[in-house]
């Protein structure tokens, strides 16, 4: 490997890579749903449904990570279904730009992506109503700002081609398939079989998670441990480790916007979470310890409560007394 593919391996790095998003309305709160090849709806939002990532894979195209096709449209006319296409780089009916804020639509044409409650599935149009705006899941940007960037090169130059096939699967983004040392690569060329060309890709970091524990006054055996990961990769393993009385790990947890994950313990006594966002062979975590002390809280305030109870009534007790020897005397 020469200096110079290593030097600009490093200037990579720098860069975060390109990630899958949700296409969003917020208007309407649904997200473009990939069904199949020809189907392509809108759903309530589900960040765990791979049918309902894309990703940006040049300029301007996207692909389905679902299906490995790129979105796009029968013919570049007024009231032509959107689907899935074999991605074709020279393909006009492939090729999307953001408009206008959040307006999206075929580049250079008037032509819209929409969703209309009149017709399921996904449309072009030529209306730049509320069904023709979108934006990414979970955030206030739209579709361009998280857009491509080219995030390998081979020591001839050529960047990264998506979708690319490999050993009987095709892959949309940097993968760590067939390999044993845990690099991400990908092929240079549409068939890596046949031509064997490929590069490697820049090693991505997991982000910090953060933690939040909630009481559930009304179980307090239980609580509720939230864990923010950050951005999710197609490697990102998300878990909770809990330490305490007895040691396990919570995989598979209910995600939703943001990459916001929640988990339902149980707890006896003091335990500590731990969030962990794994990458590959990179480990992002983050801890808390979670005390049980509401037991201890409550009781001290009964005690206090019932002690200034028995002292007043000692108190009114003996002033009767005192105030009934007087009246007799």
């Amino acid at each position: 490997m020469n200096l110079l593919y290593i030097l600009l391996l490093i200037l990579w790095s720098a860069f975060n890579s390109s990630s899958s998003f949700l296409i969003y309305n917020e208007e309407h709160n649904k997200c473009v749903y990939a069904v199949s090849a020809n189907v392509v709806l809108t759903a309530p939002c589900d960040a765990t449904f791979k049918a309902q990532h894309f990703q940006w894979i040049s300029s301007s195209r996207i692909i389905s990570l679902a299906f490995s096709l790129c979105l796009g449209s029968e013919r570049n006319e007024h009231w032509v279904r959107v689907v899935l296409l074999p991605c074709n780089e020279s393909n006009p009916e492939q090729t999307w730009e953001c408009k206008d804020e959040t307006l999206f639509g075929l580049k250079g044409e008037p032509l819209y992506l929409n969703y209309g409650g009149y017709e399921p599935n996904m449309m072009l149009h030529t209306d730049t109503d509320s069904w023709s705006r979108w934006m990414i899941y979970g955030t206030d940007e739209n579709l361009c700002s998280r857009g491509y960037r080219e995030m390998a090169i081979d020591p001839n130059g050529k960047p990264c081609h998506f979708p690319f096939h490999f050993d009987g699967h095709w892959f949309s983004d940097c993968t760590v398939y067939g390999r044993g040392d845990g690099l991400l690569w990908c092929a240079t060329v549409k068939n890596y079989n046949a031509d064997q060309q490929f590069g490697f890709c820049h090693p991505r970091n997991a982000p910090v998670p953060s933690i939040t524990v909630f009481r559930q006054m009304q179980d307090k055996e239980h609580v509720m441990v939230m864990c923010s990961f950050g951005r999710r990769f197609i490697e990102s393993s998300f878990q909770l480790s809990v330490k305490g009385e007895h040691n396990y790990t919570l995989k598979n947890p209910l995600c939703y916007s943001n990459e916001k994950c929640v988990f339902d313990v149980k707890v006896s006594s003091s335990v500590s979470f731990t969030c962990v966002h794994e990458l590959n062979s990179l480990v992002s975590h983050r801890s808390e310890t979670y005390t049980d002390d509401y037991e201890e809280g409550v009781s001290s305030i009964y005690i206090c409560l019932f002690s200034f109870i028995a002292v007043g009534l000692v108190i009114m007790t003996v002033a009767l007394i005192v105030t009934t020897i007087r009246s007799n005397a």
